[in-house]
């Protein structure tokens, strides 16, 4: 298969290929070990702070007008119908004002405390060139068979291209992590601001969901990487016990670097389930079963009908019989 590669038209177009594969893989590496599987402290930004200030003077703003409803329920307590007293609301617009006015470093020490549990869990800074050159110079190591046009020279371009590819997507889902971050930093004196009256905590509980995700998503990528190098593809351990051979080739360290990759890019799907928790689709539900009790009815009648039909011929050829037949005893012409 290999001389075939090697001799044949397709040599060259494979060789390019392989070389525009480890260009682009060299490119996307560069921006994959720089930051992230780090939380950026986005709350050091000049624009962020400017962006929480103006939601800390709506909160403010919004804060007259609560004060003075509180009154109004005060005055008028009979006259006024309302599920909730002023000495059920008053403590909880204090507590929400306070969290509005601290909003902001209560983010940076989130993040903070987000990167030491990350330090602490993989023992090394992640983040670091060191920490992410085995993956890099294995994988480009591999894909150089193809220069020697070894059989698994094709299937080792195809699992560096599908590497390449999920590279890319970790860097989009860190660029949307980084300004998801930016916003829920932004807007965090109206989240923590909510907390003020019970018909606006869901929204509150919301807004803490997404930061506590956005944060535990990097943590959970950086634990996959951290097991995929000290496990995985680290020579010292032994993997007879997980089943593996005991010496891995190319193919297997890249398959085992492609399964790393794509259980990190599915990472942000479960925390996005988690924020929204979303439940099962009841309308879905609901169309299953109703094409089923109609495709259960259907087979029903259909088997019904025909053995009625059956059933009617029966009786008809019995009619027959018995009006042909004649008592016994009766004239017959």
């Amino acid at each position: 298969m290999g001389d075939w590669i090697g001799n044949s038209v397709l040599g060259p177009l494979v060789n390019q290929f392989a070389k525009a594969v480890l260009a682009a893989l060299n490119a996307l590496w560069d921006l994959l070990a720089s930051a992230v599987f780090v939380n950026p402290d986005v709350t050091t930004l000049p624009q962020v702070s400017a962006f929480a200030g103006t939601s800390l003077q709506i909160v403010n703003a919004c804060y007259v007008l609560a004060w003075l409803w509180v009154a109004v329920l005060v005055m008028g307590r009979d006259t006024i119908q309302s599920r909730y007293g002023a000495g059920e609301l008053v403590p909880r617009l204090i507590i929400g004002l306070i969290a509005a006015n601290f909003a902001l470093p209560a983010c940076s020490a989130a993040i903070a405390t987000a990167n030491a549990v990350t330090a602490a869990l993989t023992g090394q800074n992640i983040s670091s060139p060191a920490s992410m050159r085995l993956l890099r110079d294995m994988t480009i190591a591999s894909v150089g068979t193809q220069q020697q046009q070894s059989p698994a020279a094709l299937l080792l371009l195809l699992l560096a291209l599908l590497i390449t590819v999920l590279v890319g997507l970790l860097l989009v889902q860190w660029i949307s992590r980084v300004g998801l971050l930016i916003v829920v930093a932004g807007i965090a004196p109206i989240a923590l601001a909510l907390h003020g009256t019970p018909h606006t905590e869901a929204v509150a509980k919301l807004w803490w969901r997404t930061l506590g995700a956005t944060l535990a998503t990097v943590i959970m990528q950086a634990v996959a990487l951290h097991t995929t190098l000290t496990i995985f593809l680290n020579p010292a351990a032994n993997l007879q016990m997980l089943g593996f051979p005991a010496q891995t080739n190319a193919v297997l360290n890249l398959l085992i670097i492609l399964c790393m990759f794509w259980a990190i890019v599915k990472i942000p799907g479960l925390m996005r389930k988690y924020v929204t928790q979303s439940k099962p689709n009841m309308l879905g539900t609901v169309l299953r079963v109703v094409v089923v009790q109609q495709l259960t009815k259907a087979l029903r009648f259909g088997r019904g009908a025909g053995g009625g039909a059956r059933g009617g011929g029966r009786v008809a050829g019995a009619g027959r019989g018995r009006g042909t037949r004649q008592p016994a005893g009766w004239p017959v012409r």
